[in-house]
């Protein structure tokens, strides 16, 4: 579950390394996104002499997150951390 305020790391070489979560996209009032949900973020922590710079606001797909999620055949699903994929407008991912 990624609410607003939570610290995600990043799983691409798209230059940032943490994002803050500012927004959920989706419904007015959805307050959490789980795996595969769109935020809206601002890097907090990025890579020197790369693209995205800190402080600068993106787009990210949510792939990893420490709340446990259960399938439909009954396999639960957990990851130590909470992570994210910045993409753009498009929806296709910065970094490789």
């Amino acid at each position: 579950m990624i609410q607003s305020q939570t610290y995600l790391n990043i799983a691409d070489n798209s230059g940032a390394r943490k994002i803050m979560c500012i927004r959920v996209l989706g419904a007015s009032n959805r307050k959490c996104a789980h795996i595969g949900d769109v935020i809206i973020a601002i890097i907090k922590e990025a890579v020197p002499n790369m693209p995205l710079e800190k402080s600068e606001v993106v787009r990210a797909v949510v792939i990893r997150t420490c709340k446990e999620f259960e399938r439909d055949n009954g396999m639960m699903i957990r990851s130590d951390d909470n992570a994210a994929v910045v993409i753009d407008q498009e929806g296709n991912p910065k970094g490789t």
